[in-house]
């Protein structure tokens, strides 16, 4: 597993338990937290539950990419400072796999 690399860490499955584990591992993975229990606590269930202009993460198990064009370039340009942004979604849009790392439940489990 790579570390951070300014792109908006995806993980993709149309089940929203597995989003939740896929996005607690990948925190975990990549050194944002230790244990997997404290990804689930600072985890949050939609972007807008987060004040995204003050945060230091975004953890999110349910986004969806084409609700809001400028809450996706807001992450993307949070992900281009270098602000770990993990979010989980249904399916991944193909316009935005550039800006995205991306990964499915066989990558983490």
């Amino acid at each position: 597993m790579s570390k951070k690399n300014n792109k908006i860490f995806v993980c993709v499955s149309p089940e929203t338990d597995i989003r939740e584990k896929m996005v607690c591992e990948l925190a975990m993975r990549i050194g944002l937290v230790t244990i997997r229990s404290d990804a689930k606590k600072i985890l949050r269930h939609s972007v807008y539950d987060i004040e995204l202009s003050e945060a230091y993460f975004v953890l999110v198990d349910n986004f969806a990419f084409r609700d809001s064009p400028s809450t996706t370039q807001r992450l993307y340009e949070m992900a281009a400072r270098g602000i770990a942004i993990i979010v989980g979604v249904k399916k991944m849009p193909r316009e935005y796999e550039v800006i995205s790392d991306i990964y499915y439940p066989e990558h983490l489990f």
